[in-house]
């Protein structure tokens, strides 16, 4: 029988348990995800993280000397986007053994205070891992783009990915 919902599975009578990420299986080389909610940034979430990564860069946290600067609202640090992006990735690829590599980052502009960024995927290359049976590493290539269009971002990704049926997601009740 067809699920009614890609997205759930019936647990109980009318009862529906979300499930999200894709199994290697279910990973196609070409296609194109969208993450999806974006993230709107603000300038206090991006001084805390770049404080408690003990990056000590003026640009990021001082108001005063980017103030100086004029160049308007404050930037957002990169590293802190490009966390962000890779946690935007989750809900699609969330059935992750281990980061593998991430590739070839590049800014292309800054996010500033106030953008809202959205990202997509590509799939580009997949293949079953021959130390792991029952899992795959698939390369992608990430880009985001604020909410006017403009590229700030792009990156590739390996990822190892449990095949359908492994891992410890049904264990868990995921």
């Amino acid at each position: 029988m067809e699920p009614r919902h890609a997205s759930h599975i019936e647990v109980a009578p009318g009862v529906f348990l979300e499930r999200m990420g894709l199994f290697f299986e279910d990973v196609v080389v070409g296609e194109t995800y969208e993450h999806r909610p974006g993230k709107t940034f603000t300038a206090d979430e991006s001084m805390q993280q770049t404080l408690r990564a003990l990056d000590q860069s003026p640009a990021f946290t001082d108001l005063h000397f980017h103030a100086q600067l004029g160049r308007g609202p404050l930037p957002i640090n990169p590293t802190h986007v490009l966390a962000v992006l890779t946690g935007m990735m989750t809900k699609t690829f969330s059935k992750i053994v281990a980061n593998l590599a991430w590739k070839n980052v590049k800014f292309h502009g800054p996010v500033r205070a106030g953008d809202t960024v959205y990202a997509e995927s590509t799939v580009l290359e997949k293949r079953e891992s021959k130390s792991r049976p029952g899992q795959g590493i698939i390369h992608v290539r990430t880009s985001a783009r604020t909410h006017d269009g403009r590229l700030v971002c792009t990156f590739e990704r390996m990822i190892l990915i449990y095949g359908r049926g492994q891992g410890p997601y049904d264990a868990a009740g995921y």
